[in-house]
């Protein structure tokens, strides 16, 4: 099960980027966009480190 996002929510900082070993996320007009979902291995990094919790593991 791939992340969700709150693209409202996001400030397009990177940290899911940065955090994720398994490259599901890239930053792209100042947002966070799921670039390879598939890959989601569900540690939780994204959603334990986004400053602003716009990330959630559902």
């Amino acid at each position: 099960m791939a992340p969700r996002i709150d693209v409202d929510c996001c400030i397009g900082c990177g940290t899911c980027a940065d955090v994720c070993p398994a490259g599901v996320w890239e930053i792209q007009d100042d947002k966070a966009v799921q670039v390879n979902p598939e890959a989601c291995i569900e540690c939780g990094a994204c959603v334990d480190n986004c400053p602003v919790a716009c990330l959630s593991l559902e």
